[in-house]
């Protein structure tokens, strides 16, 4: 298929199938983003399958940026030049170029100035700012230890950190509050990959117990405790003992039930694989493009009826034109993503 072709690989089966998992990790929770968006948007209303999933789809990429650590041979330098890379210099990419079409379709006020805090103060992706602070936090701490309980240490008091912050402060320029609060997830994915092979066995077992312990949890908490309070925007006085730790319960309930299931998942599945290791180029385009389809549907008569299948519909069709511009871009500007060494079909081989 042309939209998904096959990765070049040289690892061996080992690490190509853990490699498979992890992409297919990010892509099932992109998809949930996007079809959560979709929704929101189109709707104006979510669903209640996506409200079960919230604790667990934008956590999931956390979790693995720190299970991608090599721990053994981190390297702070190639660390950082990757974030720079990798995360912050598509962020200005994409932020610049989006920004002014996405507020003439909604009919916003353009502002230079509010173009520049928006984006240079990291308000424009909170998730990509968030990451971005907690990648780099996270390198820091490397850098001056490798030990696992001193890593966790450390994290503990930047994650109070994070609340404190956000009480006193609220949203900091960059998410830096909601990226400190990130960095619990970090360390669970760090932790995760030093005992993996313990943890990894019977995962058809795991995946099932895992599905129905999670549904069965999330769901008793939706309808009858609700007790769970979303982690990125408490402050101290707004943390409940209780709330926050049913959420931590969840997420982590969450991301078990992911890793069972995209383990059990065969290597070689190209548009999963696909999804995931572009995973950041749908999560850039995702709402800017839902923007013009909606506004265009409205146009022709097809606004929200009540008829969900348009809006699954709908969410098919933004996940197919995001990948055919996610492989224009890495055909014609591989460099929009921070390829820096890949030619483009332009360049003269």
């Amino acid at each position: 298929m042309w939209l998904f072709d096959k990765m070049n690989t040289t690892t061996n089966d080992s690490t190509r199938k853990r490699v498979s998992w992890v992409d297919y990790g990010k892509c099932f929770c992109m998809l949930m983003v996007i079809l959560s968006h979709t929704w929101g948007y189109y709707t104006g209303n979510s669903n209640l399958f996506l409200e079960l999933m919230k604790p667990t789809r934008l956590l999931v990429f956390f979790f693995i940026s720190g299970y991608l650590i090599k721990l053994e041979s981190f390297d702070f330098k190639k660390m950082m030049s990757s974030i720079c890379k990798k995360l912050l210099f598509p962020y200005f990419v994409f932020t610049i170029i989006i920004w002014i079409p996405k507020h003439i379709v909604r009919g916003d006020d353009l502002a230079f100035e509010a173009m520049f805090l928006d984006i240079f103060g990291g308000y424009a992706s909170w998730f990509v700012a968030a990451l971005a602070v907690a990648k780099i936090t996270f390198a820091i701490i490397l850098r001056f230890t490798k030990n696992l309980k001193t890593i966790w240490l450390i994290c503990a008091v930047l994650v109070l950190g994070g609340f404190v912050l956000t009480d006193f402060c609220g949203t900091l320029p960059w998410n830096a509050n909601k990226g400190l609060v990130a960095l619990f997830y970090l360390a669970m994915g760090l932790t995760y990959k030093r005992y993996e092979d313990k943890l990894s066995k019977k995962m058809w077992l795991q995946a099932i117990l895992s599905v129905v312990v999670y549904f069965l949890c999330v769901t008793l908490d939706h309808f009858v405790l609700h007790k769970s309070t979303y982690l990125f925007n408490l402050g101290v006085d707004q943390v409940s003992f209780v709330g926050v730790s049913t959420f931590v319960f969840l997420s982590l309930l969450g991301i078990w039930m992911m890793v069972s299931l995209v383990k059990l998942l065969p290597a070689g599945i190209r548009w999963m694989t696909y999804i995931g290791k572009n995973s950041l180029t749908y999560y850039y385009l995702n709402t800017g493009l839902l923007t013009v389809l909606i506004l265009i549907m409205g146009k022709v008569g097809l606004g929200y009826s009540g008829n969900d299948w348009i809006t699954l519909g709908l969410f098919l069709l933004v996940v197919g034109l995001l990948t055919i511009v996610s492989k224009l871009i890495m055909h014609f500007a591989p460099w929009m993503v921070g390829n820096f060494n890949s030619k483009s079909i332009h360049q003269p081989k």
